[in-house]
């Protein structure tokens, strides 16, 4: 009750404000001019003082009449503080029934509690006033009341704290328009994926151990091919595993010589 007293006191504290805030609403046909007077001529009132004038009004009298009569009481200071916080609690009780009074000369209920959040919403607000309530169901209610009497409402881009174009259109018996498809976000590449690029750009690039191991090859290949004559002397015929080493040792010193120079 205290934040909700608060949040009205300190949101429409002089006329000028509260038509600043309202008229939005006024001109785009979600509070009529009807409620938008009554708003402006309740909403910055005399009430907002009730409760201060209340513990006034309360803790005075509480003190005078301990003056007056001068009763034999121990803590005449507490009974005046508890008569003052009597009647703050009297005051707010007094002040939400002139919000009541004031609720029930409106002609469109649900509609202010949408302009109550677009009013909180322009103040840059991040939290709703009313969490608990449907604010798209009740713009759709809202929407279709006005069309069925002829009104004209025209939403604009600020009208409710959680309401969408889907919702409105839907309110208005439109189909909603499509949503473009935005494009996929890009896959991260893999680790092989990167080896397979990095070798396709190397490609046509050789290098000396690219040389060195096709010679060899090459060599292989031929000695295969070749065919041994009869009269082959043992000094020929090496062991095949000691020559592969040689070549092997061969090719590792060109290496290193290609990679010193």
């Amino acid at each position: 009750m205290s934040l909700a007293k608060s949040w009205f006191d300190h949101t429409f504290s002089s006329r000028q404000a509260t038509e600043q805030l309202l008229r939005p609403d006024l001109e785009s046909g979600l509070l009529s001019q009807h409620d938008f007077d009554l708003c402006v001529a309740f909403l910055p009132g005399y009430h907002r003082y009730l409760p201060y004038v209340h513990t006034v009004l309360w803790g005075a009298a509480a003190g005078f009449g301990l003056y007056r009569f001068k009763p034999k009481v121990r803590f005449p200071t507490t009974i005046v503080g508890v008569s003052a916080v009597s009647g703050y609690g009297f005051g707010l009780a007094h002040y939400f029934r002139e919000h009541r009074k004031f609720a029930r000369q409106l002609d469109d209920r649900q509609a202010f509690l949408l302009v109550l959040e677009n009013v909180n919403k322009r103040l840059g607000n991040p939290n709703r006033l009313f969490p608990r309530l449907d604010n798209n169901r009740i713009l759709e209610s809202v929407m279709k009341r006005k069309q069925e009497s002829g009104e004209v409402f025209a939403p604009g881009d600020d009208l409710v704290g959680n309401s969408t174009p889907e919702s409105l259109a839907m309110a208005d018996g439109s189909s909603p328009a499509p949503k473009a498809e935005e494009p996929s976000p890009a896959r991260p590449k893999t680790a092989w994926e990167a080896i397979r690029e990095a070798n396709a750009q190397n490609t046509g690039k050789r290098s000396s151990w690219d040389e060195l191991r096709q010679r060899h090859e090459r060599d292989r290949v031929s000695d295969r091919v070749t065919i041994q004559p009869q009269t082959s002397t043992p000094s020929d015929l090496e062991d095949p595993r000691a020559k592969a080493q040689a070549e092997f040792d061969a090719i590792l010193e060109a290496e290193r010589k290609a990679a010193r120079g």
